[in-house]
């Protein structure tokens, strides 16, 4: 299917959300077709070094639904997007557009772990997700509630990585990896990587 192209240096997960900047005039100009249209662009990862035509075949990204628009007097816009479905770059196409169009391919999960097994690893990601905010919330010295958290197994990994500080490079493995088991293993022991550090900050601030 042909898509609006947007190639950014973020990753966009299915089923969150993502505040973005227009103020590029090829942008400008997509935002306007899009709320015509669909409200629908894509959001395809970008390569540090790669230009934006020369993205490879395969390479995936997300589509991204307009929910909210707040245009400025000199037409920059501040948008949040949601994400929908994945997708992989087929080939850019031949566009009258100032943006790049896309032929791109709906990228659907593969079904590699039981429903036990995922059930049992959800726990285990809901767990330490759990400790890793009450820890955050120790050191800065807040109160308040766990961020709400999907039940949908295929869901949760991505929910998650959409709130941690992890670099590109992980991002984007979480966004391709169809595996719904996979990326809540690479999601755990990331979680499990922080808690001791930031329990020990908060158990220092505690003390002070």
């Amino acid at each position: 299917m042909p898509l609006p192209i947007f190639p950014l240096g973020v990753v966009l997960y299915p089923g969150t959300a993502l505040p973005l900047h227009l103020f590029e005039p090829r942008y400008r100009q997509m935002l306007q077709d899009v709320r015509a249209g669909d409200s629908r662009f894509g959001i395809l990862t970008g390569i540090p070094g790669v230009s934006e035509r020369d993205l490879p075949r395969g390479r995936m990204g997300c589509v991204a639904e307009v929910t909210d628009v707040e245009m400025m007097p000199d037409g920059r816009a501040n948008i949040i997007v949601q994400g929908r479905e994945r997708f992989a770059l087929e080939t850019f196409v031949e566009s009258d557009a100032l943006y790049h169009v896309a032929s791109v391919v709906e990228v659907p999960d593969l079904s590699g772990t039981s429903a036990v097994a995922l059930a049992v690893a959800s726990d285990d990601v809901v767990l330490h997700f759990k400790q890793v905010v009450k820890a955050v919330q120790a050191i800065n010295g807040e109160k308040g509630a766990t961020p709400t958290l999907p039940d949908d197994p295929a869901q949760l990994a991505w929910t998650i990585a959409s709130m941690l500080d992890v670099d590109l490079d992980t991002r984007y493995k979480l966004l391709a990896e169809r595996d719904p088991g996979a990326r809540l293993a690479t999601v755990d022991a990331v979680l499990r990587k922080a808690i001791p550090e930031l329990e020990l900050q908060a158990a220092l601030r505690k003390q002070s």
